[in-house]
This record gives structure tokens, sequence and C-alpha cells, in this order.
């Protein structure tokens, strides 16, 4: 007889939409690329990307959360990449890591206020 499995929710932080751009460079490159995040969490940003980043790539991605003045660089690494053929384009994880308490409290209250 099959046994029915359920699926755990891993997530250690609240994710909300943010349909915003956002830029971000890989430690391989300075310059910055143009993009469109997903979603956002204290955690880390999904986002789209014309190029590939392989797993544990380093990236730098530059979030502005609700206005010019709240701009931050965040440091993360590639936790999960899907392909999407319909868009020829990639989702990409990342998760935040070396955040400063400054950025994880402004990214916080950013979420729990969305």
């Amino acid at each position: 007889m099959p046994t029915a499995t359920r699926s755990i929710n891993s997530r250690q932080f609240i994710r909300v939409p943010f349909k915003r751009p956002l830029r971000f460079h890989t430690a391989a490159s300075e310059s910055f690329c143009d993009q469109m995040a997903q979603d956002l969490s204290q955690g880390g940003v999904r986002f789209m990307a014309s190029e590939f980043l392989p797993i544990n790539s380093q990236v730098t991605v530059r979030i502005q959360l609700e206005d010019r003045t709240k701009v931050l660089d965040v440091e993360g690494r590639v936790v999960w990449v899907r392909y999407n053929p319909m868009a020829e384009n990639y989702q990409i994880g990342l998760e935040f890591i070396n955040e400063a308490d400054f950025q994880r409290g402004t990214i916080g209250k950013f979420v729990r206020s969305t």
C-alpha cells in the first residue's frame, strides 16, 4: 500500500512578493546586471536572470526597498537555479550571507510591513 508523503516547508523566514528591479554582479564580474526580483525575505531573494549562475556562486545584489533612499548592497550565495524555457531565462534563489545587522533589520522591517 503506497504511503502518502507530505512536503515540509523548510523556510526559515517569511517570503513576500517583491516585483521590483534589482542589480547584481558576481565575484567574477564587477559590472552590474539589471534584472527583476520576484520575492524577498529576510534570508534571501528570488530573481530572474538572463544568464546561468552556478550553485554556490557569490553574488552581490543591490535592492531598492521603498524609495531611492533605501538601497542596500547585500552579499549572497546561489542556493538553487531553475531554467524557464518559455522565457529563456533562469529563476535564481539567493541566500543572504554576511549581512550587517542594519541590512537584516531593514529587510525584516520591510517584509513585515508588506
